[in-house]
């Protein structure tokens, strides 16, 4: 025990609470990388993607109260919500990759070779890191090798790579090359929005279909 009491059942208490209290001191903070609002469009084990060594990824994209993620007939990357909105750092870290240049889809459409699309990973501890993907081209407003904080602008959401439709790709790894083995990480809080009422979660992990938001 880090106090000892000189007690048996007092000690053994002070360790049980303490557990419960400070059990996620283990986790680096990890936040949404985005504003607003965004749907869980698949998470871990997904339909389509996200298995064997890619389980543990979420995919966004935002929705209206209809639930639909486009307007018109989604026809264009234009016509969806989520098309060209900012996606942010959900810590601090450095920036040590980026792949752009690459075109977006027509809606529908995959890029089999590049498979992840124009992306970035951030290192935000030692074998701790972040992958973003499917980013619109030319949008990045950081470099390779810069610092960041939390929440500082990355780039926008985009439908390159393996994406039918516009959808932010989002990652943690132990790695720092795009594409790494996923690592099962909880995000360290966020709000979910379940018909407009909101649970705030702590440590956990988004889920299929939930409207999720950072705090602020």
């Amino acid at each position: 025990v880090i106090l000892q009491l000189n007690n048996p059942e007092k000690n053994l208490y002070f360790h049980n609470q303490a557990v419960k209290r400070f059990k996620w001191l283990k986790f680096f903070p990890i936040s949404l990388p985005f504003m607003g609002e965004w749907t869980v469009s698949q998470s871990e084990n997904g339909e389509y993607t996200h298995k064997g060594e890619w389980k543990y990824a979420w995919d966004f994209i935002i929705t209206d109260n209809k639930n639909q993620q486009f307007k018109n007939n989604g026809d264009l990357p234009e016509d969806y919500f989520c098309y060209g909105k900012m996606i942010c750092a959900p810590a601090d870290g450095i920036i040590v990759e980026i792949i752009d240049g690459i075109e977006d889809n027509k809606i529908g459409d995959v890029n089999l070779i590049n498979n992840w699309g124009n992306s970035i990973v951030i290192k935000h501890t030692e074998y701790f890191y972040s992958q973003l993907s499917h980013i619109k081209k030319d949008t990045f407003k950081v470099k390779k090798g810069e610092f960041i904080k939390k929440g500082d602008v990355l780039a926008q959401c985009g439908n390159s790579g393996r994406s039918p439709y516009p959808h932010l790709h989002f990652q943690l790894q132990a790695t720092p090359y795009i594409g790494s083995k996923t690592i099962d990480y909880p995000i360290d809080h966020f709000i979910v929005n379940q018909d407009n009422k909101f649970d705030f979660l702590s440590f956990n992990k988004p889920k299929l279909n939930e409207k999720v938001s950072n705090i602020k």
